[in-house]
Formats: structure tokens, sequence, C-alpha cells
């Protein structure tokens, strides 16, 4: 895997899960597309950056919908607030 390399020269920034996503996306791409690899540490490390990812993206969705609730609720507040004065 080409991590510490790709780390190195792009220094990317992981502060969400969104960017977790998109760093293993481009990191799964860059292992398929090895051909020097072994194809059973291939497949493993392929396994094991897979279920990251699919956590990653359930984080990211799930932080979507924490948003979408705050700023429902936030709306609903607001109204309340001007029913009420």
């Amino acid at each position: 895997m080409s991590t510490a390399s790709t780390a190195g020269r792009n220094r990317v920034q992981v502060q969400t899960a969104g960017d977790v996503r998109r760093l293993l996306a481009a990191e799964i791409e860059s292992l398929v597309a090895n051909p020097d690899l072994d194809p059973i540490a291939k497949a493993r490390v392929l396994a094991l950056l897979t279920g990251v990812a699919l956590r990653a993206m359930e984080q990211e969705t799930l932080e979507a919908r924490v948003e979408a609730i705050e700023s429902a609720l936030k709306i609903r507040k607001g109204a309340h607030t001007k029913e009420t004065t």
C-alpha cells in the first residue's frame, strides 16, 4: 500500500468521515492498480480497507442526518419563539 509515500507527498488533512472515505478510496484504487503485489496480501488489505471505508460511509451518513435534525430543531425552535412573543 502506498500510504506512507502518498502521505509524504500530498499531506492530506483528515478531519471528517468524508475525508477518511476519500483517502481510503484513493488508497483502494492505488492498491487495486498495483500488479506487483501478492494477490493474497492484496485481498487481505482490500478486505480491511473496504471494511473501514464502509464504516466511514456509515459515519458520514450519520453526521449528515444529525446535521439535518439539528437544523430542523433550530427552525422549529425559532418558529416556536416567534409564536410565544
